[in-house]
């Protein structure tokens, strides 16, 4: 067994959590000016003007 493999067993096994900054996840843009306040669909267009599912009319920024 080679020292590399030795080293993630023991960590793995010593409840070590291995973390990664490309985990970190999530969207950084808000899109709450794309929900309906109606229906709450999400608008495919930006800036969105009407709700395709309901037809209400989206606020302007």
């Amino acid at each position: 067994m080679t020292e590399a493999r030795r080293h993630r067993i023991a960590t793995r096994s010593s409840g070590a959590r291995m973390t990664s900054t490309d985990d970190e996840g999530g969207d950084p843009a808000c899109w709450l000016r794309r929900v309906c306040p109606e229906c709450g669909r999400m608008a495919e267009e930006d800036p969105p003007t009407r709700c395709a599912e309901c037809g209400a009319q989206l606020p302007a920024d």
